[in-house]
């Protein structure tokens, strides 16, 4: 492990709201799954800023030093922490623990440091604070899946559940790869249920599945619960690589990296209790859990005539007040925008709307990020360098340019405080009530 060192920018104090920024850079693409175009960080991966929340300017504060492919962030739902993971096709990945203090000026210092068991770090996430809080960690490379348990105070334990890939790698590198992205399983995200917080969700690319696994609170263990097809079976390939929830828990949302296409599912809460307490022969349960209702293009119609433009997607999000949902195209350098349709008094799981695209104003948008209270969006362009800004209207879902661009190498992830897990429901919009008790 590198020494970690904190660069700092001088800067004029500013009086307007502002909020704090984190985003993350490659260093290295020598040891990475994929192949950027950008340029590798020299000056810090992790750098920190600050928004103005009024006008979207973003201020550079301070630069992290010493961490090798920073990649994914998930901030703390209630302490000052940030985990990172690294990534790297070569080693097994680390999740680094860092504290910093939001009252101050710019201060990370890193408070602990646990092997992720698994190569290519890419997703993390934490259950709900209750007796016992765990960090699950998914591993693009080998797909291999890791279960951490969090110390009161937020620091991370070694690891308590590493669960195998359904079967072994077989790519020798990253040229074997890139040509069969699906020769083998790869996991790419991991997302527990929004009711019980129980059942883990994996999109896994290589197979064109999501992977159901139940999750037991007091030990950390997983156990394999089923499987669902992505999309509509003899189509493809997909490469479903992000599961986000409605907040009205019906319906949950797979981006399609490989197809440019948003998969829509009915999400049934009393189906997702049942498999809980099913034993395992009631495990073929899983089907009833998502049920496919939508497959939506990310990109515009392909004109007469003319190839469609190389496209994979991104990242995923359901905008803060629930009405849009938002997923970055790499390739079209967009993020494609859908309304979101829902049938007023009931349980129907609502249904996207044709996205309107906004360009990102740069290369292969990986990442972006509500800011803000939703006001703004940040996108990540890393192929071109650049963070971009964007004016977000909550009520019609449009994207404007701010007209700010700022120069950060391959910023591949961008983080706020309000961006992190445990947000509650949504005023507005109904949630299905509880089922029984024994739920």
């Amino acid at each position: 492990h590198h020494p970690l060192s904190l660069l700092l920018t001088p800067h004029m104090q500013v009086e307007h709201p502002q909020e704090l920024v984190w985003v993350a850079s490659y260093n290295d693409f020598s040891t990475l799954a994929h192949a950027p175009k950008g340029s590798e960080a020299k000056h810090g991966t992790l750098h920190a800023y600050r928004m103005c929340t009024q006008t979207g300017e973003l201020i550079h504060e301070a630069s992290l030093d010493g961490l090798h492919n920073p990649a994914f962030l998930r901030h703390h739902p209630s302490k000052p922490l940030i985990y990172v993971a690294t990534e790297t096709i070569t080693e097994p990945g680390d999740i680094i623990t860092l504290a910093y203090d939001p009252t101050a000026g710019p201060s990370l210092r890193q408070t602990g440091v646990q092997s992720a068991h698994g190569a290519s770090t890419c997703y993390l996430t934490l259950t709900s604070p209750t007796d016992k809080q765990w960090m699950l960690a998914v591993n693009y490379w080998d797909s291999v899946i890791s279960v951490l348990p969090t110390k009161p105070c937020g620091t991370l334990e070694p690891v308590a559940c590493v669960l195998p890939p359904p079967m072994p790698v077989r790519a020798r590198g990253i040229e074997d790869h890139l040509r069969d992205r699906q020769s083998e399983p790869h996991a790419h995200a991991v997302v527990l249920d929004p009711s019980f917080g129980r059942i883990a969700f994996v999109p896994d690319l290589g197979t064109d599945m999501v992977r159901l696994y139940l999750l037991d609170p007091a030990s950390g263990s997983l156990s394999h619960a089923g499987t669902i097809p992505c999309a509509p079976t003899g189509t493809g390939p997909h490469g479903p690589r992000y599961i986000e929830f409605d907040p009205s828990r019906t319906a949950a949302y797979v981006v399609n990296e490989l197809s440019s296409t948003v998969s829509v599912f009915r999400f049934c809460q009393a189906s997702a209790g049942a498999l809980i307490h099913a034993d395992a022969s009631g495990r073929s349960k899983a089907a009833e859990v998502l049920q496919l209702v939508q497959v939506v293009s990310t990109l515009e119609p392909v004109q007469p005539g003319l190839a469609p433009r190389k496209n994979t997607c991104g990242r995923i999000a359901v905008a803060p007040n629930g009405k849009f949902v938002l997923v970055s195209n790499r390739g079209d350098d967009s993020i494609a925008c859908f309304a979101i349709e829902r049938e007023a008094g009931t349980t129907l799981p609502p249904r996207l709307r044709t996205p309107t695209l906004t360009k990102t104003g740069g290369a292969t948008p990986r990442h972006f990020q509500f800011a803000g209270n939703g006001s703004f969006v940040i996108a990540a362009n890393q192929d071109s360098d650049s963070l971009a800004v964007f004016k977000f209207c909550p009520e019609t879902g449009q994207l404007h340019s701010t007209g700010k661009l700022y120069e950060v190498a391959s910023p591949n992830f961008v983080a706020t405080f309000s961006s992190r897990e445990g947000v509650g429901p949504l005023p507005g919009i109904p949630i299905p009530t509880s089922i029984s008790g024994e739920f």
